[in-house]
């Protein structure tokens, strides 16, 4: 089958997807889509040479993901795609003109299935109009926001997946469970049963390819503890830095918490911490992972995150609030320790616990070695599971 995989952003679960669909013999041109005042993020780096709007040559491609993550994709046809976003080109006629000539290349290219991961803002909209429908699955990353709540924006996007009756991938059950409450509240005609699917995502291995740049960082006998990503509200950093205050007497803890983003906290009283409050490199995020002994996920809302499966990658145990997104990908008292969100208390007893067993961390860490490699969790599983929705909904 000749498949085309479109990602907006996440690159690091789109990128062993197309790898082991490959594998299984099929044609995946994978095309990323990067908005154009935000090319440097996640797998990309164009050397401080921003990229016109359009396709970016397959040279400047190579060179923009590296050796190793070349390596990884055995081949694959990558085909990164500079468009227009409202905050750095609020032409709107952009939008339209440029979704136009992607469509316009995607629908010479004839491809059997036409695969949507995520999307983002109007220039999606405009790109979906100019596709063949019957070819189109979409995955959605997330229904809501962290918040639990719609936008107008986001609704837009579902209500015109639904009137079309668009095959739908989730990544996790209480996606696809706000998505069907979602739809209640537009139509009431009956759903095609097998429209809607739920299937994992694996471990983010394209982080192993820069595994090797990694420098340690741990400061000398001490603890670290880890907290990563996009700092909002909804991440609960203020709950773990009350629990290191309580425990930070009794056991020499190093908290690091990492990420772009407004701080919404304070470390009054925290004895030992580093705080890194801006874009964070792959090699660093490697670095920090490998060099600490927990991480830390205290947050008060999400459908799903792709922090556990990054963290996993190098068998480290996670604590984390008992919150829907969190209970379908880590193991209660297996591969981390689930707590009460917002209770301070609960949080900082499972740190304890961790803290003070080393066994346990070390018998966590091999758990999470097999559990996480074979599944529903292991890329060949999930590839063969993605491939038998793609021929459930082929169009000849």
């Amino acid at each position: 089958m000749k498949i085309a995989l479109v990602s907006f952003y996440l690159m690091e679960s789109t990128i062993p997807l197309a790898k082991y669909l490959s594998l299984s013999g099929n044609q995946i041109d994978l095309y990323s889509l990067l908005p154009y005042g935000d090319q440097n993020t996640f797998v990309y780096n164009f050397l401080g040479n921003p990229q016109r709007n359009g396709f970016v040559d397959a040279r400047t491609s190579r060179t923009a993901i590296g050796e190793n993550l070349n390596s990884y994709l055995l081949g694959l046809k990558l085909k990164i795609f500079i468009y227009p976003d409202r905050w750095f080109q609020k032409l709107f006629l952009e939008d339209f003109i440029y979704a136009y000539k992607l469509a316009k290349y995607v629908k010479k290219e004839k491809y059997d299935m036409i695969h949507i991961i995520h999307f983002s803002k109007r220039f999606w909209l405009f790109f979906f109009l100019f596709l063949p429908k019957k070819k189109i699955i979409q995955t959605l990353h997330e229904v809501t926001s962290h918040e639990e709540k719609t936008s107008f924006l986001d609704a837009s996007r579902l209500k015109w997946l639904i009137k079309n009756s668009t095959p739908i991938i989730f990544h996790s059950n209480i996606s696809k469970m706000r998505f069907l409450e979602f739809r209640k509240t537009v139509t009431t005609k009956k759903i095609i049963e097998n429209n809607l699917t739920m299937i994992r995502f694996g471990l983010f291995e394209t982080y192993q390819c820069f595994s090797d740049h990694a420098f340690k960082t741990k400061p000398n006998g001490k603890i670290n503890i880890l907290n990563f990503g996009r700092i909002v509200p909804s991440k609960g950093i203020h709950f773990l830095i009350e629990a290191v205050k309580i425990l930070q007497d009794q056991y020499p803890i190093h908290l690091i918490i990492a990420g772009n983003g407004t701080p919404y906290f304070e470390f009054n009283n925290v004895n030992s911490y580093d705080f890194i409050n801006r874009f964070i490199s792959n090699e660093e995020i490697v670095s920090l992972i490998e060099s600490c002994d927990i991480v830390v996920l205290p947050y008060t809302s999400a459908s799903q995150s792709g922090i556990p499966m990054t963290v996993y990658n190098f068998n480290k145990p996670i604590i984390a609030s008992d919150i829907a997104g969190f209970k379908e990908v880590i193991d209660n008292l297996n591969t981390g320790i689930l707590v009460e969100d917002t209770n301070v208390l609960s949080l900082a007893s499972a740190i304890e616990i961790l803290l003070s067993n080393t066994e346990l961390r070390n018998k966590m860490s091999n758990n999470i070695k097999n559990k996480y490699s074979e599944g529903e969790f292991s890329w060949p599983f999930i590839a063969d599971k993605t491939f038998s929705f793609y021929q459930t909904h082929q169009v000849n």
